[in-house]
């Protein structure tokens, strides 16, 4: 009987193809690493404010004078995105400073619940500002500033807190809502021994300290050195503001005096000051 001969199948590949295919996956795989790679999203964090806050165990020692010129020069460079507070609930005067002797809406309106905080901002002068009642007569309870100013950190890149002296439960309210702080000091003996409660203070609460700054320095003999005001306070000086006379004109006419008189002395070291926040701001 006769075989019959099953004829080969037929590659269905052949050998020229697969060579083709190999040929292309390397041209492919030299492609791939041309070919620029796509970057994972980047995401954009909003806006979110730090807050510092400008704080000295004694009084008159030109807190807020220095929130408002300081509030007041970085508004040249952070035009509508700096907002000023008055802290100070038992004895606010932060308004004064801008002419304000009765703000229609205060930070107390906030606190009583009247109000939301983001109503209570106002502009003075072109800077943001939250004032408070002078007439506002109530003991002031224990209070969060942290979570009533919380609203606000999405609308602003800087809150510069005005706080009042001392280191009881108001000053602690306001320096629990700081990111950092500023601690204001004079070159006197009596003031920088004051003003080492207030570095206790910021310890024992853990709140970073960006430096001192040491107003009203008129060169008296009765004065401490500043190098000795640096070595008794162990901390870095950001700022010495002169004793300057312009200042008082500046308060007495409602209007900061890097406004009033921005070539005075004084002045110059206030708006010296915001740029020195302001590159600590960049890098931080």
């Amino acid at each position: 009987m006769r075989k019959i001969r099953k004829k080969p199948r037929k590659r269905l590949i052949t050998r020229p193809f697969v060579r083709r295919v190999k040929k292309a996956r390397k041209r492919h795989g030299l492609l791939s690493l041309l070919r620029p790679k796509r970057e994972r999203g980047i995401k954009i964090k909003p806006k979110r404010a730090r807050v510092i806050g400008i704080f000295s165990c004694k009084g008159g020692v030109g807190k807020t004078t220095t929130v408002a010129n300081v509030g007041m020069a970085l508004t040249k460079y952070l035009k509508k995105d700096v907002l000023v507070v008055d802290a100070n609930l038992s004895a606010p005067n932060l308004g004064l400073h801008f002419g304000e002797l009765d703000p229609k809406v205060t930070i107390h309106d906030a606190l009583a619940g009247e109000l939301p905080i983001e109503k209570t901002v106002m502009e003075c002068h072109g800077l943001k500002v939250i004032l408070g009642s002078i007439a506002f007569g109530e003991e002031v309870h224990l209070v969060d500033i942290r979570s009533i100013l919380e609203p606000l950190k999405t609308k602003y890149k800087l809150i510069l807190i005005d706080s009042a002296p001392g280191v009881g439960s108001e000053v602690v309210a306001a320096m629990k809502a700081c990111d950092e702080i500023i601690i204001a000091t004079n070159p006197e003996v009596p003031t920088v021994a004051s003003t080492l409660k207030t570095f206790s203070a910021a310890e024992r609460y853990k709140i970073p300290i960006v430096g001192v700054v040491v107003n009203k320095v008129s060169g008296e003999p009765f004065e401490l050195p500043i190098k000795d005001v640096k070595k008794a306070l162990g901390w870095p000086i950001i700022a010495v503001v002169p004793e300057d006379l312009k200042v008082r004109e500046a308060t007495a006419a409602g209007i900061p005096v890097v406004l009033y008189k921005h070539k005075s002395p004084a002045a110059v070291k206030f708006k010296e000051l915001g740029e020195t926040l302001l590159k600590h701001l960049t890098k931080s």
